[in-house]
């Protein structure tokens, strides 16, 4: 099965849940019901991932569907006497409540897909090498996930979610393919690393050279110190280079971010983070970010990259940590 529509539900689920918080924190504003019922329509998958949303509030506990003013009773409900509507806290309880369900859908769901998928995967904060029957070493960052494709014709990886570090036995009867989404990357004898961030796929060559393409575009040759990054969705890509002992530096636990957007490097570090992540307010995200950063304390390096970026974490219950593009309070 193909990851890229598990990949675009996941976006939109946690898409639907950032509506769902600013449809709570504002139900009279007429501007953000239009940009929600925009976004609604974009997309099938936005209006399904909408659908999803609903049943999983009603799930939380929240039985009232979040719905535009045009379909709300035309005389608003009176609370009882002597009690007073309590607003602020609903919409605390909102923010807090949505991860929950954003979780359910967007993280259960796509795990359990990966890992039967998958013939080898990681958990969070988990950094794990295997070795493949042609003797290649692969090591698999944190919820990370691969499935190997060989056959007497060519060695094929697909690496399904995070991030995979290559190491190629060279097999002069046999290519090394490695396809992450839409995009191919084949050994011409070398190590490197492919990582998936949201629709991003970066490849980094530490030593030797490889050949990329995606889909029918030309094929492109990497040679060590150089990378590739592709946003699936636009096509948009961009070539660049980087210190040869930096790839895969995560796997002494040192991860170097160069040049990406913050919501790809939340989405990184996430990988790492002892708990669930959500995104708020960085659909159009295009700040660059960079730095190194220490995976043994993640959440030291998550609060280092948002003060970097002028964003914040807001932790909830049950584990979940809500990332803020501003300094609104949820």
């Amino acid at each position: 099965m193909s990851t890229q529509p598990t990949q675009g539900t996941e976006r939109a689920t946690l898409e639907a849940a950032a509506w769902k918080i600013r449809l709570n924190e504002a139900p009279d504003d007429e501007t953000v019901q239009a940009a929600w019922a925009a976004w609604r329509t974009q997309d099938p998958d936005h209006e399904r991932a909408w659908r999803r949303m609903e049943r999983a509030w009603a799930l939380t506990g929240q039985m009232v569907p979040v719905t535009p003013p045009h379909d709300r009773p035309a005389t608003p409900r009176r609370p009882a006497a002597g009690r007073t509507a309590p607003a602020r806290p609903l919409r605390i309880a909102a923010a807090c409540m949505l991860p929950v369900a954003a979780s359910l859908l967007a993280f259960a769901t796509p795990d359990l897909m990966f890992r039967l998928q998958a013939d080898y995967y990681t958990k969070t904060g988990e950094t794990r090498t295997v070795s493949l029957s042609d003797g290649t070493g692969v090591t698999l960052g944190g919820h990370s996930a691969i499935a190997v494709h060989y056959s007497g014709r060519e060695r094929g990886v697909t690496l399904l979610a995070g991030e995979a570090f290559f190491n190629v036995v060279h097999d002069g009867k046999r290519s090394f393919a490695v396809r992450a989404g839409n995009v191919t990357t084949r050994d011409i004898g070398t190590t490197f690393d492919v990582q998936m961030a949201g629709p991003h796929v970066t490849v980094a060559v530490r030593e030797g050279i490889v050949s990329v393409s995606r889909q029918s575009d030309p094929a492109l040759r990497l040679t060590a110190g150089q990378t590739w990054a592709v946003d699936q969705h636009t096509g948009q890509a961009h070539r660049g280079t980087i210190d040869p002992e930096d790839v895969g530096s995560w796997r002494s636990g040192q991860m170097v971010l160069n040049d990406v957007r913050f919501s790809d490097a939340v989405a990184v570090l996430g990988r790492y983070y002892p708990g669930t992540i959500v995104i708020r307010d960085l659909e159009h995200d295009t700040i660059p970010v960079g730095g190194v950063y220490d995976l043994h304390h993640p959440r030291e390096a998550l609060e280092a990259l948002c003060a970097l970026h002028g964003g914040r974490l807001v932790t909830l219950p049950a584990g979940f940590t809500l990332v803020l593009a501003d300094h609104k309070a949820p």
